[in-house]
């Protein structure tokens, strides 16, 4: 059986992916990728810096935060 390799370059979108709705990019050509549910267009660069924002959101859900390190914030 030959190899695949057309999984490589599947994404989701960051934007629905924020939302928490789960989208795959459809692949456009060449490095951009566009998503068929909220239209957003960009290249893989984009997406991945979009991915590192979104990773902020769960900063800290594996670990426990005190009240006065709540207050702090």
């Amino acid at each position: 059986m030959s190899q695949d390799n057309s999984y490589r370059n599947v994404m989701r979108c960051p934007v629905c992916f924020s939302r928490d709705i789960d989208v795959l990019m459809i692949h456009a050509g060449g490095d951009h990728h566009r998503c068929p549910k909220c239209s957003f267009q960009g290249q893989e660069s984009e997406a991945r810096g979009m991915y590192r924002d979104i990773q902020k959101k769960f900063h800290w859900m594996g670990r426990r935060v005190t009240l006065d390190e709540q207050r702090a914030l």
